[in-house]
């Protein structure tokens, strides 16, 4: 299915909308359930130091003399423990105030061994949140804090009772608050999940028809700037490509045919690189359109190559042929230190114009110049560009030789398939020869079918 702008751009909106709702509803839980708890323990401290003074009043008007476990006095104050439940299934214990030791405890009765329990101190041993409510031991009345025990966290308030040496300890357990506090969130969250999506869904109308009323505006503006940029675009292109004609046809005007050598290369690279695209991916539409305008410099280094050399009608001489070479060296140069200067602005343009003027005389066996490349390691405009000249130098006039025919300069970039040039571009020529016929009989004004005299 397709999915348009519109249905992206609320696609988006609605995302981050529930993104920020949930969010903010789980920071709101979290805010919630952390303030609950600290306001609910607060509460519970308080209630237990009142349990606890009732607790104490209650074990100093039985006009104890000791509380001494199994003794007539423990077993009085024993009941009353086991009978008095508080709040969140809570308790009241009483340990010895110098041993730390257990004395009373609701469960005593049925589990005798918490007698060696010594639960002031190993609570004072392993959290240091408890050091408050053994306070009362260092001489203070009472204290109040929480302490982790074998069933979870108590929330304990303690009271001392010097004339017996005991503490008496108010509990209740945490795990009740923990109740009542996820009972409390899941109906704020049910609640939350209900306003947000009341609020997704509000939102969203009001964006879909903001949306309606500036969506044809956008696609307006957005359809005049492109067509403004396609503008400029070919604009600076044409540009481009006239002022690049312009300075190869510079170059070449020293000893070509005053540009026309350069529209048939262009041609002739042209119809290569289209037949290589049948079974070459990579040659795209704008590639073999790069490549193509890119030929038009392969010789620009020409412009560096004295006259005595450049134009002399006999063969060179070795040394001649070197400075004659040289073009290559001096063409890459050149357009390498153009494209530094224009740093990425027109840059696969300009690798592949270097990639030309330096490997368009390499040949596919190694042999050529100026770095004797060979096979893939060519470039391939390169390798294109070098069929297409050697084509275009058979069949065009020279000061130096007559046009051969079509004819023959095909026999001769055949024998030179796998050691000049790359075969499969030689096989291209082969499928497009009479492409290449036509330009060469347009240009010579004869049929380069026929054989040369």
């Amino acid at each position: 299915m397709k999915i348009n702008n519109r249905t992206l751009l609320m696609t988006l909106v609605s995302t981050c909308q529930l993104a920020c709702l949930a969010g903010g509803l789980l920071w709101f839980n979290s805010w919630l359930s952390d303030g609950l708890l600290a306001r609910m323990r607060q509460q519970i401290l308080m209630a237990n130091e009142h349990f606890v003074r009732q607790a104490v009043d209650t074990v100093r008007a039985m006009n104890l003399t000791e509380l001494k476990p199994s003794s007539p006095e423990w077993e009085r104050v024993q009941i009353i423990i086991e009978q008095t439940r508080l709040p969140n299934d809570g308790f009241f214990s009483i340990i010895d105030s110098k041993s730390g030791r257990l004395l009373c405890h609701p469960e005593l009765r049925d589990n005798p061994t918490l007698l060696t329990m010594l639960p002031g101190r190993v609570a004072l041993e392993n959290t240091n949140s408890v050091r408050r409510i053994n306070s009362a031991a260092r001489g203070k009345d009472s204290a109040t804090g929480w302490a982790l025990m074998p069933d979870g966290y108590h929330l304990i308030a303690v009271r001392e009772i010097p004339e017996l040496n005991v503490q008496v300890l108010a509990h209740q357990r945490e795990r009740g608050i923990i109740q009542v506090i996820s009972h409390a969130k899941a109906i704020i969250w049910s609640v939350g999940v209900i306003i947000a999506f009341i609020m997704l869904a509000a939102t969203m109308s009001v964006t879909a028809m903001l949306v309606r009323r500036y969506e044809h505006q956008l696609a307006d503006l957005n359809a005049n700037l492109e067509q403004l940029a396609e503008r400029r675009s070919r604009s600076l292109m044409k540009t481009r490509d006239a002022v690049i004609f312009g300075l190869a046809k510079l170059a070449e005007s020293r000893h070509e045919d005053t540009g026309e050598h350069l529209e048939r290369i262009h041609h002739y690279v042209e119809i290569l690189a289209r037949e290589l695209a049948r079974t070459n991916p990579k040659l795209d539409d704008e590639l073999i359109n790069t490549i193509a305008v890119a030929s038009s410099l392969h010789d620009i280094g020409k412009v560096g190559v004295p006259d005595l050399v450049l134009l002399k009608a006999g063969k060179l001489t070795p040394r001649e042929r070197g400075i004659m070479r040289r073009h290559t060296i001096i063409g890459g140069d050149c357009l390498l230190a153009i494209k530094r200067r224009l740093g990425k602005d027109d840059f696969d343009f300009l690798t592949t114009a270097c990639q030309i003027a330096l490997s368009h005389h390499e040949r596919w066996n190694g042999t050529g110049y100026p770095f004797a490349l060979k096979g893939d390691n060519i470039p391939l405009p390169g390798r294109i560009v070098a069929l297409a000249d050697v084509y275009d130098a058979l069949t065009s006039d020279r000061v130096y030789k007559c046009a051969m025919s079509h004819e023959q300069a095909l026999k001769l970039i055949v024998r030179g398939s796998g050691k000049q040039f790359d075969p499969a571009i030689v096989d291209a020529f082969l499928a497009t020869e009479q492409e290449f016929a036509k330009t060469a009989n347009q240009a010579t004004g004869r049929d380069p079918m026929q054989n040369a005299a």
